[in-house]
Formats: structure tokens, sequence, C-alpha cells
């Protein structure tokens, strides 16, 4: 169990729902465990904001688009995704685009602006463990799978090669009584059109 919890911190669901909070679940209000965490989408809009065709800011020599203003409304997402609560998608949305102005900062001009990170809550080090985990992840940390201990309830050696599905008769040699489609029904012995020589044997 202590295995599962540590593979479970370690998960990136953990970091970006928890630490992070920009994944939530499809409706909370529901009461049902979430399976599947969804990470907000983030509209082409930059070209459009630097040319002054929807609102913005500028923070620094960066231009952020007004995410209210963004394709997808707010209150579209928020009722899919918060209940109904449009802070904490515009606030998954700010951090999104912070760190996407961030990375292009570094990218473009060498160096990103910190004073944009500030204004959303987040450093430096935090954004480039983002940028890792939802850009450029390897398969390893992407998918924390912690190990089993079948070991600690039972002798597994002897179960090596052995079959994985049967009816309870363990690995017969290929004939089981059971079936999952059902028996087809025997019909009637035929012996018209049976070779002579069967005919012979049944005792015909």
């Amino acid at each position: 169990m202590n295995g599962r919890v540590h593979s479970c911190a370690l998960s990136p669901v953990y970091k970006m729902a928890c630490e992070w909070k920009v994944a939530f679940p499809l409706h909370p209000e529901y009461r049902t465990l979430p399976m599947v965490w969804y990470v907000l989408p983030l509209s082409p809009i930059q070209g459009a904001a630097e040319s002054g065709q929807m609102p913005h800011q500028t923070v620094g020599n960066t231009i952020i688009p007004d995410v209210k203003s963004l394709r997808i409304p707010v209150r579209y997402l928020a009722n899919l995704l918060t209940a109904g609560k449009e802070k904490p998608v515009v606030t998954a949305l700010e951090r999104l685009l912070a760190m996407r102005a961030f990375k292009r900062g570094e990218v473009v001009h060498g160096q990103g602006d910190t004073e944009l990170l500030r204004q959303v809550g987040l450093t430096a080090e935090t954004v480039e463990d983002m940028y890792q985990t939802m850009a450029i992840a390897n398969y390893e940390d992407r998918f924390v799978i912690p190990s089993s201990h079948k070991e600690m309830a039972e002798d597994s050696f002897n179960e090596k090669g052995a079959c994985g599905f049967s009816f309870g008769n363990g690995c017969s040699g290929g004939h089981s009584e059971g079936s999952l489609f059902g028996k087809k029904k025997a019909g009637s012995v035929i012996y018209v059109n049976m070779p002579k020589s069967r005919k012979h044997k049944e005792g015909v």
C-alpha cells in the first residue's frame, strides 16, 4: 500500500490537479470519483492580441491575452469542470498563458519575465517543472505505475507459465467442459451419406 501511495504522490496528475491547479475533473457536482482529469485548452490567439484585435494586458515586453475573451467561454468551461465556479478556470488559464509566455520569452529573448509569473502565483522553478511534465515528459514521468507485491501474498514461482484464464480446472489440456458461448446441440447421426467403411464400423 505504501508503494501505491508513493506512486500517487509522484504522479503528474497529482501535480497538475493539486499543486498547480490546472487540471480538473468532469462535472465534480456529481460526486463521482474522477478517472480522467482535463487540462484547459488555450486558443491560438497570441497574434490577435499582439495586433490589438482582442483585449489584452502588457507585462514588461510580453502581451498577455485576456482569458475571458478566449474562443471557448469561461462559463462553458466552468459548467463542465468546476461546477459553475469561474475563478478556478480563470486562474488555471492565466497560469497556462503565463507559462507559455515565459517559455516563449526564454526562447525568443533569452530570458523570461518573472513579474508575469509572480502575478499568477508561480515561480520560474515551478514553470520549468510544469513545462517538463506537460510538454516534453518521458514515458516514465507521464505514467507512474506502482509495482505489484504478489510475492507478499503467495509464492508465485509455481504459477510461472500458468494459463491466465480457465473455468476453474487449472491448466487443462485444451478441453474445458464450460464455455462462454454455450454448447451447440448435438443432432442425430445420419448414416445415409456416410462412407461404407464408416457404416461398417458403426454396425449398420
